[in-house]
């Protein structure tokens, strides 16, 4: 156990996932922010599988102040654990010990640290801004987002633009003539199985499993998101909804529900239907069950930038950064050189990245 340099909070840098589970689900009740995709129910089941992730704890008098998994990114770096399952290093931190928690985190690690994919607006960025002594900011972007304002029907006119809605329309109408076309939602307490094999299947028979990265291709990856899902689905977290066209499944789409704040997952469509389009006739029936949920405020994508299907759809926006972060105690220079390098790595890796995509006419997932 690492003290921090104030006394009264603990650091423990290879906190034991399982011992402090309990203290977890109770800090995500009152985090600064939901963090959603980085529940606890998601993340226990990662940090089982991911060997070279540790979880990071801050407590004060028993009682848990941070949570958050970090990996080794490369000599002299700490970084925030992304996987196919989780594509942001947002951390659950206690709503009024967010920065001493933070900084804390921060001095006893004794290194910069890498944080991908986070907000880079509202409480949690304020708290980093105010625990980093040195903050560095390696890229910037916008996300996709939902912001529901009044009903959907309003909503649809306003931002869909009428050649689009008519293209929507002619899609369910040829797709209707294949069979009756019905949107089917997991029940609270339901029967979760059917969902999940939905999905694992369609991905797996289209261009990720052939990539090999649907989540199938991994056993193991397949085995966390199966009791990922279920513990949030008994947490009552968990929305899942398939398209389905007759007794076909052609779409399928799962979602996190944290607080007022929406995460959508992974979606797989069925490509023999690719030619009506049924993630974007999924999604907008998903966009319509979303406005039927007064409670939430707030549905993020978690999609690439300019994602191609669903930025013209959602039309709000969530500015998001990734980040290098560090104590005072880590020089400025080092810092700063530090932060180059990864800036440098990250362009060229990027380009080559996209040549090899453009070479073997690929899509970045």
């Amino acid at each position: 156990m690492l003290m921090a340099r104030n006394a009264l909070l603990e650091v423990n840098l290879a906190a034991t996932p399982a011992a402090v589970a309990a203290d977890w689900r109770a800090l995500a009740e009152r985090a600064l922010v939901p963090a959603g995709l980085n529940g606890p129910e998601l993340l226990l089941p990662q940090l089982e599988c991911a060997r070279a992730a540790r979880l990071a704890t801050v407590s004060a008098a028993g009682e848990l102040l941070l949570a958050m998994p970090l990996v080794g990114r490369r000599p002299g770096l700490l970084g925030s654990l992304i996987t196919p399952l989780r594509p942001s290093g947002l951390a659950h931190v206690d709503g009024e010990m967010a920065a001493a928690a933070l900084e804390a985190l921060l001095a006893a690690s004794g290194r910069p640290m890498l944080l991908r994919g986070i907000p880079a607006e509202g409480p949690f960025w304020a708290a980093l801004t105010a625990a980093a002594g040195r903050l560095a900011v390696l890229s910037r972007w916008q996300r996709a987002a939902l912001r529901p304002s009044g009903d959907f029907e309003g909503w649809y006119q306003r931002n869909i633009d009428g050649k689009r809605r008519k293209e929507y329309r002619r899609l369910r109408a040829r797709l209707a003539g294949e069979g009756p076309v019905t949107l089917h939602e997991l029940a609270p307490g339901g029967n979760l199985q059917p969902f999940m094999a939905e999905l694992l299947t369609l991905e797996a028979a289209g261009w990720k499993g052939r990539r090999g990265t649907a989540i199938a291709c991994d056993p193991s990856l397949a085995a966390v998101f199966t009791a990922a899902c279920e513990g949030l689905h008994c947490a009552g977290k968990l929305r899942f909804w398939s398209l389905r066209c007759g007794a076909r499944t052609i779409a399928s789409l799962y979602a996190v529900k944290e607080g007022d704040t929406l995460w959508l997952g992974k979606i797989a469509y069925d490509e023999e239907f690719a030619r009506f389009s049924p993630g974007v006739l999924l999604i907008l029936d998903v966009t319509a069950r979303i406005f039927a949920e007064p409670a939430i405020r707030l549905a993020d994508s978690c999609a690439i930038p300019g994602h191609p299907m669903i930025d013209h759809i959602w039309r709000d926006r969530i500015a998001m950064a990734d980040i290098m972060m560090a104590s005072p105690a880590i020089g400025a220079m080092r810092f700063a050189v530090l932060a180059t390098i990864e800036r440098l790595r990250r362009g060229v890796r990027g380009a080559l990245r996209d040549a090899l995509y453009r070479l073997a006419g690929r899509r970045r997932s």
